[in-house]
């Protein structure tokens, strides 16, 4: 069976961009992904993006954001060329392989150790936020390919690789990551013909349905229910239905989930081809990018032209990586030899060349999208956006940046405060255009160089999985307009005791899962023809569990324990089911700091948790002992030690299966 090695864990260490440092040091980094739009992308700097689904705690390729739908194994780029001895050698960042072991000991690509990967924002509350920045998430990583020996005949052709991953907060640009390649000859000679692809192993599932993570899993997951396609320009004679209407330009490869997981899992990948510099100069009739479809382990074992291994008379000449990256293919529809309507595990090469001539330190530019959608007009619709960008040269409007929340509780209560931001500095001098303490409200249009700012708009949404586009999905709880003569003129938040806005949301219910998020909007600009302009829920969006305060002075409180007794499948796991990481208990009433043990009747520790929060007074608990194993049903005693006083208070919980 494929991939069902259980592999490691990967720790998301860079999993927000506000948590990150504008620079990584240089090392293999496969931990940074994309996460202010509705896309989870995996990015790298060894030549690959997803993570082989390696990890539920970190997206591969996630749409939405949140919504455990997946829908890239890996992929990864392409480059193959002539080398001055007249050798053709292709270097590959990815390729068919099993797991991500496998595939990483044969992609061709690995990082540079004096590069650090980069993480900056445009956006100007973001801890990254720095001018340069294209986008509201700007990745930069750089790989190269040689000083990659350990997979197998390799022979490397010189190259340096720097990609700038770009995602977009904007509710019209977040379905979408652009990934621009740039390609450097370090190899001291001439390169001839050389072409340039983009590899993936799409496939659209539910990991909760269908669990790619463990081998044991009751319902693993399908990797042979999945349907390929693309789509091309007018003027190449591809069939009619793999030409859309009013998009000259497209060449894009997609893919969608055959049955759509029950319902679960009903939304579109692709890749789509964006432009390249300089253009490339195919022969003529021959059309400028290639699509080679094959289902897994068929991707060619050279990357010249050879012989099968059991074709000891030499009859059957078999094209290799290099000529599958020219040879004009559009591999849809059923064809004699292969019927690619067909369920199955596809893999894809989108490519384009050639590039006749690449000089010792020469540079080409290669620009794909990763690109979701609910359906294929979706993907249709968001792959020209990001069409339309990349022929603006990156360039996105956007409006107000979303504000960087603080939460608070009380029982059955949120609190969200956030800074209004300044015109003006501790001196009383005008602050630049682009000053993040200028942000939101006193944020200066990038466009009109005037300030833009109207107002915020708050969502919330009770569930721990957004399985929708979050806007389609979260409630507008409320909306606040400046009193300027424009819109509905209803004020913004108060300003509470240290300066800060505050929106108060109650009648909540303690212990459940709720997503938040404050957006800023733009007025309509009517003199420009602009139209309003709205921030990223991702941006700030924060899962958080309404309960009371930490205890302490001014706020004593018994610690207690909630839902108790506990059962099973109850309605308050928010789950259909009664899978064992789905279970979840409340200790509540708790310390700003403090140790929770949990013992069964023999006095055997099963659990220990340490709580470490100075403005929750809970802490869940998801009913697993230590080692990870699930809790039987019965009566159990927590004691919880104050780490500040030595206090301890005890307790009893009843688990009923």
């Amino acid at each position: 069976m494929r991939r069902l090695e259980k592999l490691f864990l990967l720790t998301a260490l860079c999993g927000l961009v506000a948590a990150c440092p504008a620079s990584l040091e240089a090392a293999p980094r496969s931990d940074v992904y994309t996460n202010v739009g509705i896309i989870g992308l995996t990015i790298t700097n060894l030549g690959y993006v997803g993570n082989g689904f390696v990890s539920p705690f970190q997206p591969s390729c996630e749409y939405p954001l949140h919504s455990h739908v997946e829908h890239m194994f890996l992929g990864g780029i392409w480059v193959g060329a002539v080398t001055p001895d007249g050798t053709i050698h292709v270097s590959t960042g990815a390729q068919d392989a099993s797991n991500l072991v496998a595939g990483d000991e044969i992609r061709e690509f690995t990082d540079d150790p004096d590069e650090p990967v980069l993480i900056w924002s445009n956006s100007q509350n973001s801890d990254n936020f720095n001018p340069a920045a294209l986008a509201t998430q700007h990745i930069q990583v750089v790989f190269n390919d040689y000083a990659r020996v350990e997979s197998g005949n390799h022979v490397p052709l010189g190259l340096k690789v720097v990609l700038r991953a770009l995602a977009w907060g904007s509710p019209y640009a977040d379905d979408f990551v652009i990934l621009d390649y740039s390609i450097i000859n370090i190899s001291g000679g001439e390169l001839r013909d050389v072409y340039v692809g983009f590899w993936n192993d799409t496939m659209v599932g539910n990991t909760e349905q269908n669990n790619p993570y463990d081998p044991q899993a009751a319902q693993g997951w399908n990797y042979y229910d999945d349907q390929n396609g693309a789509w091309g320009p007018p003027g190449w004679g591809l069939p009619d239905q793999y030409v859309p209407e009013n998009d000259p330009k497209i060449w894009m490869m997609y893919e969608h989930d055959d049955d759509g997981d029950e319902g679960l899992a009903t939304s579109w990948v692709g890749c789509r081809l964006l432009g390249t510099v300089p253009a490339v100069e195919p022969a003529e009739g021959t059309p400028p990018v290639s699509y080679n479809a094959w289902q897994f382990r068929h991707v060619p074992a050279k990357d010249d032209e050879y012989y099968a291994d059991d074709d000891v008379d030499h009859e059957h000449l078999l094209p290799g990586k290099y000529q599958i990256m020219g040879d004009g293919a559009f591999t849809v529809g059923e064809t004699q030899e292969i019927d690619y309507t067909i369920a199955s595990d596809w893999v894809g090469l989108l490519a384009t060349g050639p590039f006749p001539y690449m000089a010792p330190g020469d540079t080409v530019h290669a620009t794909f999208a990763v690109t979701c959608g609910p359906d294929s007009l979706g993907l249709l619709a968001n792959s020209k956006v990001a069409q339309v960008a990349y022929d603006d040269g990156f360039s996105i409007p956007a409006g107000p940046p979303s504000p960087a929340l603080d939460f608070a509780f009380k029982n059955d209560t949120v609190i969200l405060s956030w800074a209004p931001g300044d015109s003006l500095d501790s001196e009383g001098n005008q602050l630049p255009s682009d000053s993040p303490l200028r942000s939101p409200e006193q944020h200066i249009s990038s466009i009109t160089g005037r300030p833009d700012f109207q107002g915020y708009r708050i969502y919330r949404y009770q569930g721990q999985v957004i399985n929708e586009n979050p806007y389609s999905i979260a409630t507008l709880v409320a909306q606040f307009d400046k009193i300027d003569g424009i819109g509905f003129d209803t004020g913004l938040p108060p300003l509470n005791e240290q300066g800060q806005r505050e929106f108060i949301d109650t009648g909540l219910l303690d212990g459940f899962p709720y997503w938040y998020s404050v957006v800023s909007f733009s007025a309509p600009d009517l003199e420009e023809g602009l139209p309003e302009f709205q921030s990223g829920f991702n941006e700030n969006a924060r899962l958080v569990h309404p309960g009371p305060a930490p205890a302490g002075s001014g706020n004593p409180s018994a610690i207690g324990v909630y839902p108790n007794p506990y059962r099973a499948g109850s309605m308050f796991d928010n789950r259909s089911g009664e899978t064992e990481l789905g279970r979840k208990i409340w200790f509540t009433g708790l310390p700003p700091r403090c140790r929770i043990q949990v013992f069964n009747l023999a006095g055997e520790v099963v659990k220990t948790l340490e709580h470490d929060d100075p403005v929750s007074g809970q802490e869940p608990w998801d009913l697993l002992s230590e080692p990870v194993r699930a809790i039987a049903s019965g009566l159990y005693v927590f004691v919880v030690t104050d780490s500040e006083t030595g206090e301890i208070q005890r307790g009893k919980l009843v688990i009923i299966k």
